[in-house]
């Protein structure tokens, strides 16, 4: 559990199996914002994880299968059916049987929200409602699960040509793309769509600067001048590209990253009035109204929450 929980998220085992047959076997590779695992248990095992997680999670069995509960559905994940976990519900894998070898891809909720926002050109107010159901049997779908598969493999070894930045970056974003556009989401069509006029270069320059430092005490004045445009184009831009001024994205980007730390705080030797006043918030009253309207919960209820 202890290994699991250092690679992935805290959880709750039950063997099912022969107790005196338990053994586990795991290989994580990191990668930036994603985690591959190469998970066996070799005895009937049931696992249980906290209602919310900061991470989308893709279960692909590579050999035998499981079965789940996931926001009300009963899944069986197989080699020819995927489940996509997303990470503002319980998940309870209720039979994982031994001997089952199985492919864990968990990418951080931020790192997916913010490349699907570059792609559709707006915000997103809650996590992506993916299909929990991820066919493999199409083209797209199995390339992308061999994608994954291959560079888990050449990160085993410390010389591999992944490891270069001019590598790394790009394949790390292909792999969360590569998601997007297999999975089933309502952003889908939207993806599938022809491509429109791209965001002007001052709005991605912005959003970059935000994005680099959002604990930083950004103005939009400030925005304009590093981006070379006036502060009404600069505004003009955000309006018309994501349908806000670039003070609200930068509340937007505050709140995700005081939400990610109340999630992981330990609610015992922090309050939620420290980390809002560590992102800039000085009104609590508006923190939260802000939190909740982003993530359906208070504050305090992410922090007690947090495993």
């Amino acid at each position: 559990m202890h290994l699991c929980e250092t690679a992935f998220y805290p959880h709750r085992l039950s063997v099912l199996g022969p107790s005196n047959s338990f053994g586990l076997t795991l290989r994580v590779t990191q990668m930036g914002p994603i985690t591959l695992g190469d998970i066996t248990y070799d005895t009937d095992v049931a696992l249980s994880f906290n209602e919310m997680r900061a991470n989308y999670h893709v279960n692909v069995p590579l050999k035998g299968w499981v079965k789940s509960l996931h926001r009300g559905q009963q899944l069986i994940s197989t080699p020819a059916l995927a489940t996509n976990y997303r990470p503002d519900a319980e998940v309870r894998v209720t039979h994982w049987p031994g001997g089952s070898r199985h492919l864990a891809v968990s990418i951080d909720q931020f790192a997916v929200d913010r490349a699907l926002e570059t792609l559709v050109d707006g915000p997103l107010d809650s996590p992506i409602a993916f299909d929990a159901a991820l066919p493999l049997n199409a083209g797209a779908a199995q390339d992308w699960v061999r994608l994954v598969l291959m560079v888990q493999r050449q990160l085993d070894y410390p010389d591999s040509l992944i490891r270069n930045p001019l590598v790394w970056d790009p394949l790390v974003e292909s792999l969360i793309h590569g998601l997007l556009l297999v999975a089933d989401h309502p952003y889908r069509q939207a993806l599938a769509a022809p491509a429109g006029p791209g965001r002007p270069a001052a709005v991605r320059d912005a959003m970059d600067i935000i994005e680099g430092g959002p604990h930083l005490p950004l103005t939009t004045s400030a925005l304009a001048k590093q981006c070379h445009v006036s502060v009404r184009t600069l505004q003009q831009g955000f309006q018309h590209h994501l349908g806000m001024s670039p003070m609200t994205y930068l509340r937007v980007v505050r709140v995700r990253r005081a939400h990610r730390d109340l999630r992981s705080a330990d609610p015992a030797h922090t309050t939620v009035a420290r980390i809002a006043h560590r992102w800039g918030f000085t009104h609590l009253g508006r923190f939260a109204a802000a939190h909740q309207r982003i993530y359906g919960q208070t504050p305090l209820q992410a922090l007690h929450a947090a495993p």
